[in-house]
């Protein structure tokens, strides 16, 4: 809160109740006009200066809300991120695959480590599934995750060479 508007504001208080002593001194209704004027100036002062102060206040609560509510994201992302492990589906590519004892009743699955590294929680989706290689999309950043191929490989016959 700016403490300069508070000051302010009772500054002029303070200004408007020594005018006020001072009016009950005054004897000429010229003299009573002027320190009425006064008395009004310093009255619209504090009143200017309390609305700022007011608006200052207002600023800072709405401030404080969004910090608390930042902080509490944080904790919630760091009690989720416990809950992965980094793993690499194929050279060089690196996930966070959900860990087995913290699976519960969600199937198994893998989130983007660019995601993840940025504290977000992005599910990778199949995109198109091969012999030697499966590619995941993250639906939140766009990267695409090559993992070795999960299919099974046809059975040759080793005589003919032939499926």
């Amino acid at each position: 809160m700016d403490m300069t508007s508070i000051a302010a504001a009772a500054s002029s208080l303070k200004a408007a109740a020594d005018i006020a002593k001072a009016l009950g001194e005054l004897k000429s209704a010229s003299d009573i006009q002027a320190k009425v004027i006064d008395l009004q100036r310093e009255i619209l002062s504090a009143q200017s200066s309390a609305l700022a102060a007011q608006s200052d206040q207002f600023a800072m609560t709405e401030r404080v809300r969004e910090l608390e509510k930042e902080v509490a994201r944080v904790k919630a992302w760091d009690e989720m991120k416990k809950r992965y492990s980094l793993h690499e589906p194929s050279p060089g590519t690196f996930v966070y695959a959900l860990d087995n004892a913290s699976k519960g009743h969600e199937p198994s699955h893998w989130i983007c480590s660019k995601c993840y590294e940025d504290g977000v929680r992005s599910i990778l989706q199949l995109k198109t599934k091969g012999m030697e290689h499966d590619h995941y999309h993250c639906p939140n950043c766009k990267t695409d995750v090559k993992a070795r191929g999960s299919r099974p490989r046809p059975m040759v016959d080793p005589e003919s060479g032939r499926w």
